[in-house]
């Protein structure tokens, strides 16, 4: 959780599709509509929106699902008897590793759905046709508010669903930036943040997505592709481990913004990025990929990300009010950070357990004074921890601090706090 939150703080940065989604489920249904009573009547249940991605979301009891976004569009049609507008439920697309897609009841445990392996893969650059399979049958028999009063479905049978989308030509990713988290350089194994538009769903949260949320990762696989986003360097697919929208309200990101682990690749020279976003791929962008690309990461105000020992934060009193507290002289701390190559263990691709040891020894400075490394490594997918001493040369407050691995050396201008 330590790891997270350390990225979390430091890799963020304070539509791809104009193209509508209809979802239709078909079949036979038993129930009543208001006052009116059917049996073993067609329906169809159709939604539609303008909107231009999936999100995740959706019924509050169902928080890791994924949802048609709000102001979807909700009809149905019960042959013989009536249509309207459902004005309660929403279309989910399922946890991707169930693989089923169904209408919920937004404010109760009632469902129908069906089972859909392409779901767990779907974009909006793509279509399946209808899914066939056993339908739960709204087993608590619990109303949907409609434009023609109370639907209860009691048994339903012969379910299908379809789902298209337009044709509409996806607009072209474009990359401004991008390199090393909180520096500029490229390097295997190392997390680089990608600048641009067009980049990512426009309808991702505020809050944006984590590499969490795909399936693969509950099965210690980081994903190459999250919600239809992708990136390649040097030809071989990244790892996206998160990504925001500088489209959406209130959102962290001013900017579109991909950050994503580099694969595991040796070769050095020039090389070409690129950005999917579904059907979407940007032109590349070429830069140059080196043995190492040593950066820290940083807290706010341009202070360093480091812990105490004991994993609570390092920092002047005032940058995390009640967590942060300065180093002492003398005192070993851990510094996070990202790019410093390959350790002396082997690493294996896509996997999200790494771990091992640098081969040599980083050298880092802090107040300008010697700062003895004793030990520097790998501890998860990409995060780099150097344990560092405070040399007797320090100031009292803030001291800056610099480390240099492989002939490259950190970004400048970061700090550390030290009583």
């Amino acid at each position: 959780m330590m790891h997270r939150f350390l990225l979390l703080a430091t890799l963020t940065t304070t539509a791809a599709f104009a193209a509508p989604m209809t979802i239709v489920f078909s079949g036979n249904a038993t129930g009543t509509i208001g006052s009116k009573a059917f049996t073993n009547q067609g329906f169809t249940i159709t939604f539609t929106t303008d909107s231009v991605s999936v999100v995740q979301g959706g019924a509050s009891n169902f928080p890791i699902d994924y949802t048609t976004p709000s102001g979807t569009v909700a009809a149905f049609n019960i042959a013989n008897t009536t249509s309207g507008n459902l004005s309660d439920n929403d279309a989910v697309f399922v946890n991707q590793s169930e693989a089923n897609i169904g209408i919920w009841h937004d404010n109760g445990s009632d469902y129908l759905d069906i089972g859909a392996p392409s779901v767990a893969t779907y974009d909006l650059s793509s279509n399946f046709g209808p899914v066939s399979g056993t339908a739960n049958s709204f087993p608590q028999a619990q109303s949907m508010n409609t434009s023609q009063g109370a639907l209860v479905l009691t048994s339903v049978s012969g379910v299908s669903v379809t789902v298209t989308v337009s044709t509409s030509v996806p607009l072209t990713p474009v990359i401004s930036t991008a390199g090393t988290a909180w520096s500029t350089g490229l390097a295997q194994n190392t997390y680089i943040a990608i600048t641009g538009v067009n980049l990512v769903p426009s309808g991702t949260p505020p809050s944006g997505f984590f590499w969490s949320t795909a399936a693969s990762f509950a099965k210690g696989q980081m994903p190459t592709s999250l919600n239809g986003v992708s990136v390649k360097v040097n030809g071989k697919p990244a790892y996206i481990y998160f990504y925001c929208s500088g489209t959406v309200s209130g959102s962290i990101c001013p900017q579109d913004q991909i950050n994503a682990l580099t694969p595991l690749d040796s070769a050095t020279g020039p090389v070409q990025i690129t950005v999917s976003n579904g059907s979407a791929t940007s032109l590349p962008m070429t830069m140059n990929m080196t043995t190492v690309s040593p950066a820290m990461l940083e807290f706010s105000n341009s202070y360093v990300t480091a812990t105490h020992v004991n994993g609570s934060l390092l920092g002047p009193a005032s940058l995390y009010a009640g967590l942060s507290t300065p180093a002492s002289i003398g005192e070993t701390v851990v510094l996070w950070t990202v790019g410093y190559g390959m350790p002396t263990t082997t690493l294996t691709a896509g996997s999200d357990l790494q771990s091992g040891p640098l081969p040599t020894m980083p050298t880092c400075t802090i107040g300008g004074a010697n700062a003895p490394v004793s030990f520097a490594g790998v501890v998860s997918p990409g995060l780099y921890q150097l344990n560092v001493q405070i040399p007797t040369g320090a100031a009292h407050g803030d001291n800056p601090i610099s480390c240099s691995y492989g002939g490259s050396t950190t970004q400048t201008g970061l700090k550390i706090a030290v009583q």
